[in-house]
């Protein structure tokens, strides 16, 4: 009999210390959502609390000279759309320059932008090649040719602008912004579920995100797309070939003491991948980038806020909490299984702690809905988009992938040319130069139900 209530005992011992762990770890992952909920949440309130106002006019004349540069590799298939909304700008023709930098190619880019009446610039540097190369050496080449320009523009190969966009950046730079970012959108929502839940996570991060940064006295993101920067800024440094240059450009202007000004009524939109092989490939990259950049950066950020410049300490604690911040997808994943946890844990023990948990959890939840609704609102979404969120669970799972690759297999990622969707429509393993998506993508796409146009929202900055 002894012996039976030993057991008993040394049971109950052992569910006690189960349920003191499995409450200790509830309550750090409650804790770790609460911080960076709470971060997107008084974002939200500082974002909405008042309709943003374009500034005044310039009571200046003379408008802005801009440089538009497009760095390109093999983009003969889809560029024509991007230069057709170059040429329709409401802006007097005398006063912008379309130079587009044919990075390595292998196709008739440069004869396409030649043909279209916009400058095609050959580079061939197979042995330095990316983004951030091709953008130093296209500047300093319309520096040598005597291009006149205050400011150059930055826009990826297969992107649209607003009509009214260098009108807004003219305006920005007239309020003495030195660099700037406008809001980076979806082009051809209407196509897929998946592209309305990326356009979604780009309400969030490219709107929502950097107008509340801004207003608390933070630097807006870098999205690589739709930047702005005074010619005497750009001649002053250059791009690296990072697989994140844009977010390594923008942290060095702010700790530089630089702060990225958002222009939201400078609107563009981009073409997002609508296949999983492209957009896979494409944020395994930008989340390896994002973990590089927050293990390079977070430790001068923290010395800075304690002892760096008071008038941007702001922007320094506002950069510290963005890069804590993971993808939408992963947050939405980590608040939404801590408040299971927590609701399980408080049925099962219900101790004050346990409530406690449960109540930081829900507010978590509530708190990271909210941010969505909001951002979905400040951009006046479709009624599409709200419905497309009842699939966003598959891309959650899809995103979890992509982070769990990234972190255990972070060799494994390299930069890979983002497969164009008018290229992605020629059969596999044919002479389009398409890369095969491969039998692992295949699966998952089958794994999640979606079919290339369902998986285009796969794809945007780190959502």
């Amino acid at each position: 009999m002894s012996g039976v209530t030993g057991r008993g005992v040394r049971t109950k011992t052992a569910l006690r210390v189960v349920g003191a762990v499995s409450a200790t770890v509830i309550s750090a992952s409650a804790g770790v959502s609460s911080v960076l909920t709470g971060y997107l949440g008084t974002l939200t309130v500082a974002a909405t609390r008042r309709r943003w106002q374009s500034p005044a006019p310039s009571t200046n004349s003379t408008l802005a000279r801009f440089a538009l540069m497009i760095p390109a590799h093999n983009e003969a298939a889809g560029i024509t759309r991007t230069i057709d909304s170059l040429q329709a700008l409401d802006y007097p023709t005398t006063s912008f320059s379309i130079h587009v930098v044919a990075d390595n190619c292998t196709d008739d880019t440069s004869g396409v932008v030649t043909a279209l009446g916009a400058t095609a610039h050959d580079r061939h540097d197979a042995g330095n090649p990316g983004k951030g190369p091709a953008l130093n050496w296209l500047f300093d080449r319309l520096v040598a040719s005597g291009v006149n320009f205050d400011a150059v523009v930055i826009i990826d190969a297969d992107t649209s602008l607003d009509r009214g966009f260098l009108r807004a950046m003219d305006r920005a730079l007239a309020a003495e912004a030195d660099a700037a970012q406008g809001f980076y959108g979806v082009r051809d929502i209407g196509g897929s579920t998946a592209a309305a839940l990326r356009y979604a996570a780009l309400a969030c991060r490219h709107h929502l995100r950097p107008l509340g940064r801004t207003r608390l006295g933070g630097s807006s993101g870098l999205y690589g797309n739709g930047m702005v920067f005074r010619r005497e800024l750009m001649a002053q440094r250059r791009w690296s070939g990072h697989l994140t240059e844009d977010m390594e450009f923008q942290m060095d202007l702010l700790l530089d003491g630089v702060k990225v000004a958002y222009v939201p009524d400078a609107l563009l939109e981009a073409e997002m991948p609508d296949n999983l092989a492209s957009a896979t490939t494409q944020n395994e990259r930008w989340e390896l980038g994002r973990i590089q950049m927050a293990k390079r950066y977070l430790p001068t950020l923290l010395s800075r806020v304690r002892c760096g410049d008071t008038e941007l300490r702001t922007a320094y604690i506002d950069s510290t909490l963005d890069h804590l911040v993971p993808p939408l997808s992963v947050l939405v994943a980590l608040t939404g299984a801590t408040t299971v946890a927590a609701t399980a844990q408080s049925f099962v023990r219900g101790r004050r702690l346990d409530k406690l948990n449960l109540l930081i959890s829900v507010a978590s939840s509530l708190t990271l809905s909210a941010h969505v609704v909001a951002g979905l609102r400040s951009v006046k979404a479709p009624a599409s988009v709200y419905r497309s969120l009842l699939r966003a669970p598959r891309m959650v799972v899809w995103k979890l992938g992509v982070w769990v690759k990234v972190l255990l297999r972070p060799d494994s990622v390299t930069w890979t040319r983002t497969v164009r969707n008018a290229e992605s429509q020629w059969p596999r393993g044919s002479s389009s130069g398409v890369v095969d998506g491969g039998e692992g993508a295949e699966f998952v796409e089958a794994m999640l139900g979606l079919n290339q146009a369902d998986s285009a929202g796969a794809c945007a900055h780190d959502e």
